[in-house]
């Protein structure tokens, strides 16, 4: 059987929300994150009527529908899941001034490519696999798709596999499916074409280069496991084991708690889903340099700079359109809208997740929001009662005093409501439609630079 190139790539994984975001918004057109069926859609409204422990104990199941069969991978190649991508702009037959590469942060990401006008390419991809560890064994999680990372690796030397193995945040995901990421180490070619065909003569590549670090086990030379993931919970404590996770176990019917695999070397690299593996800048350099492009690389520490970033280069375009912002739009992960902060001038704040760390950050941008102008709030579903969840009463004291508004997870089904995966942006996209101002400037990539001074 062939691979369904359609399924190729987890429709929800970081990837291809965001190219499909970024081709809508250059489009300046609307685009649905989420890639459901009208069937499901309704299901996951209707669902949202019952109390949110209804919606908890089936959504997961969600996942197996689009998840892939290992089997099937076995012809597997980089180039194609890299031309999967690029062909997320084909209805885009433009040159472009610039063009993004790097960490898929979500709506970070997303507002910077279209602050510079141009296409984003990712550096990694994840696969959705059947199978996953019911019980939070790390071992069992391990066997379902060790043989195929340690192949996809040994035929593709440009990559780099990760099983990723994240029983808390995930934890309503890895009882049933695993993920394998796909990290670039070169450039592969279909990105090179599309460069070529699709950038301006002399135009510029924006690398985004996120250095967040976690620790992970070396399983083969281009293939390593991670275990657990970005939030309030480090590496260490995931490794070493806390009360507060041993209480998470337990309530979550996880049998393992142990999450450690001592028979693999421990080390310290980029972290799965946020952090950039060396490789694949400097061969940009390389490509840009013969071709006689601009390279700039914007190399921040952790995730949330990166949205600190997007802020200040929206409120960048603002000032050079001379007019003030309309308000602001607090996105939490996948629940971005980068269409509607270019079609209203919206100042974007993205959160990784609707952890504390996720909050403590929102308060330490509250002092750079614009006075007196409405605040949109987007807090994320994730059907999982993790230990570093941030409490709805946490968001509200973050909010405090602010003209806000919940368009995204009621308080009562805080953190798992289905209704708000099926319709979560059109509240949103209701106000934008009623005060439609788009933004008309764009940044040059240099402009960016300037910009990061906040974090020395």
């Amino acid at each position: 059987m062939a691979i369904n190139h359609f399924l190729l790539e987890s429709p929800e994984s970081s990837s291809p929300i965001i190219t499909r975001a970024v081709a809508a918004g250059l489009e300046g057109i609307f685009c649905d994150n989420y890639m459901l069926k009208s069937w499901q859609r309704i299901l996951l409204h209707g669902l949202g009527a019952f109390p949110q422990q209804v919606g908890r104990s089936l959504v997961s199941r969600f996942q197996t529908l689009t998840a892939v069969d290992p089997a099937l991978m076995t012809d597997l190649s980089l180039d194609m899941m890299a031309t999967e991508r690029v062909k997320d702009y084909a209805e885009l037959q433009i040159r472009f001034p610039a063009v993004t590469i790097g960490a898929a942060l979500g709506g970070a990401t997303a507002h910077l490519a279209l602050a510079l006008g141009g296409p984003f390419l990712p550096q990694a991809f994840v696969l959705t696999l059947q199978g996953g560890s019911k019980k939070g064994d790390a071992r069992a999680y391990l066997r379902q798709s060790a043989d195929l990372a340690i192949d996809v690796a040994n035929r593709n030397p440009e990559v780099l596999t990760i099983q990723h193995f994240d029983p808390v945040h995930d934890g309503w995901l890895t009882k049933r499916v695993n993920h394998l990421r796909l990290k670039l180490l070169d450039l592969p070619e279909a990105y090179k074409e599309f460069l070529s065909n699709r950038l301006e003569p002399g135009g510029a590549v924006c690398f985004l280069d996120c250095s967040a670090k976690w620790l992970r086990y070396r399983l083969g030379e281009r293939s390593v496991f991670q275990v657990g993931g970005w939030g309030d919970i480090s590496a260490q404590e995931y490794l070493e084991g806390s009360l507060r996770l041993e209480r998470y176990c337990q309530a979550e019917g996880l049998n393992v708690c142990d999450w450690q695999l001592p028979e693999y070397p421990l080390e310290e690299g980029a972290e799965s889903e946020w952090g950039c593996e060396p490789g694949l800048g400097e061969a940009l350099e390389r490509f840009c340099n013969q071709e006689r492009y601009r390279f700039i690389r914007i190399r921040l520490p952790f995730p949330h700079d990166f949205s600190r970033l997007a802020f200040k280069a929206v409120e960048s375009l603002l000032h050079m359109d001379g007019r003030e912002p309309s308000g602001v739009l607090i996105e939490v992960f996948s629940q971005f809208d980068a269409t509607a902060i270019m079609r209203s001038g919206l100042l974007p704040v993205w959160l990784v997740f609707n952890t504390t760390d996720s909050r403590d950050f929102l308060i330490e941008m509250r002092s750079l929001f614009p006075q007196r102008k409405p605040v949109f709030f987007s807090p994320l579903s994730t059907f999982s009662l993790t230990p570093d969840l941030a409490p709805w009463s946490a968001w509200e004291e973050a909010l405090w005093g602010l003209d806000w508004h919940n368009i995204g997870t009621r308080p009562s089904h805080y953190p798992s409501d289905t209704r708000v995966i099926a319709n979560w942006s059109e509240p949103l996209r209701r106000w934008v439609n009623k005060h439609e101002h788009p933004i008309r400037t764009r940044l040059n990539p240099e402009d960016l630079l300037p910009l990061t001074e906040f974090n020395r």
